[in-house]
């Protein structure tokens, strides 16, 4: 109907998710938390036997998705420390964007997958947590292109920045291993020497990323299982453990919504519950059909009413949301 038409168009006005983790779980399953590290769930609120998972320093396979498409904004996987999200080491930087696909935000199954595999440090740690940033390098016109000034990040000019965090996990480290707060963070690119330092920017054009924390619009090709296609396989392979063999093919879909989503996010909308309207029923009985009188004055006068409601109610949506979709 018209009404539900005008209700899914103002959904995206306040739709400004983008990317969170799916393993190790995140913290919080909003995928657009802007002010960073964590957003209002840091680390120091957890118990000291919070985490329940253990991971093994070496190998570990993560995954992380995009719920709305921003062509070329690279990701960066850093490790908390011990009980606090304060000094990060960056274990990963300029894992480059997924161009192909077009996830809709109301179906998490077309979400943008991405499978890789990083190197835990050998370290012992009760209460830490990897750290997702995702730096929206398509909102920076001309400074995003391959001869660009780029912007940067953490506290830098990257102005809109996407951010996530796990829950917090135990890392089990050897005989050797020191403890995460007395440990020396080593710059990223000693520990990933075989790192790409060039990814794809405009025009298909290479873009230079040797610089930690300077992003440009940067993109690769990803393959149909989620990992990125041109790195060595030291971080395609899956290394199990947490996260070891969870990832599983999802179809994709353009950023349209079925007939039924429509109905289902509409009355969503109007009443704040998700009830999807059943179908009818195959066959003649009468009593499992449902005859829609037709509209009378009255009845078009209130529909007319509740359009220009929700056109109102659009516009101020658009005009006070403005700041929280970029």
């Amino acid at each position: 109907t018209l009404l539900q038409l005008l209700l899914l168009a103002a959904v995206p006005l306040v739709a400004h998710s983008h990317s969170r983790w799916e393993c190790p779980a995140p913290r919080s399953s909003s995928t657009g938390i802007k002010n960073g590290p964590c957003g209002s769930q840091p680390l120091s609120l957890y118990q000291t036997d919070a985490a329940t998972d253990e991971i093994k320093p070496g190998p570990l396979r993560i995954i992380f998705e995009e719920s709305i498409h921003h062509t070329g904004s690279p990701f960066r996987i850093s490790l908390s420390n011990d009980g606090t999200d304060d000094d990060a080491c960056v274990l990963l930087d300029h894992i480059p964007h997924n161009d192909c696909c077009r996830p809709g935000f109301f179906d998490e199954s077309s979400y943008t997958k991405y499978a890789v595999t990083i190197e835990i440090p050998n370290v012992k740690c009760e209460r830490c947590s990897l750290h997702l940033s995702n730096p929206m390098t398509d909102k920076i016109g001309s400074d995003g292109s391959p001869s660009g000034i780029g912007c940067t990040d953490p506290d830098g000019s990257c102005f809109s920045v996407y951010y996530s965090c796990t829950e917090p996990f135990r890392i089990v480290g050897d005989e050797n291993a020191v403890q995460r707060n007395e440990y020396s963070c080593p710059d990223w690119r000693s520990v990933n020497e075989d790192w790409p330092l060039v990814w794809v920017g405009d025009n298909g054009e290479d873009v230079d990323v040797t610089t930690s924390g300077v992003y440009r619009r940067e993109s690769s090709i990803w393959s149909e299982d989620f990992t990125l296609t041109t790195v060595p396989n030291q971080y395609r392979q899956d290394a199990g453990g947490l996260c070891g063999e969870q990832v599983t093919a999802t179809t994709t879909s353009p950023t349209t919504t079925s007939a039924e989503t429509t109905a289902t996010t509409a009355s969503s909308l109007t009443n704040g519950t998700t009830t999807t309207t059943p179908t009818a029923k195959e066959g003649n009985n009468e009593s499992n059909e449902s005859k829609t009188p037709p509209p009378t004055s009255a009845g078009i006068v209130v529909a007319s009413s509740l359009i220009l409601r929700i056109m109102i109610l659009a516009g101020a949506i658009t005009f006070g949301l403005q700041s929280l979709i970029i």
